[in-house]
């Protein structure tokens, strides 16, 4: 299968948070699992949100629910690296978006993963999905509602 590659402009991301890699991370070689560095992702993409104010579910609901990922690797990572990820989201269309999300080790700033998560905005209760309401839309594409 062609490898796509994933390309994001810098301007893009607007959060960064720093994660250290664990014993209960990596394989026999001491390198980060595939597993691992998607949870690592996913933990990621939870501290942005939760910097955002969006809640998993809300009061309603409703939420957001990932529905593809892409990740690609770019070097392989070792125990005990720090890892900063940037997040940021590419326009948004009526019921969801991509958030896109670059790994780079702290120290050398050497980029080691890129991923971009679709995200579709979905109602629990009605098993569907719903388009972005506008605190949605606000918090996760501000520029948008600024234009």
């Amino acid at each position: 299968m062609p490898r796509k590659e994933l390309d994001f402009d810098n301007d893009l991301f607007v959060f960064e948070t720093v994660m250290r890699v664990r014993h209960t991370e990596v394989d026999i070689g001491q390198h980060l699992t595939l597993e691992s560095l998607t949870a690592l992702v996913t933990e990621a993409r939870a501290r942005f949100l939760y910097s955002k104010g969006i809640k998993e579910i809300n009061a309603d609901y409703q939420g957001l629910i990932i529905d593809e990922l892409q990740l690609n690797i770019d070097s392989r990572v070792r125990l005990r690296d720090q890892l900063l990820f940037e997040i940021g989201v590419e326009p948004l269309y009526d019921n969801g978006g991509n958030m896109v999300i670059k790994a780079t080790r702290m120290h050398t700033g050497e980029t080691v993963a890129k991923a971009r998560l679709h995200f579709l905005s979905y109602d629990f209760r009605l098993n569907k999905v719903t388009a972005l309401n506008n605190t949605l839309k606000e918090a996760l594409y501000p520029h948008l509602v600024n234009l």
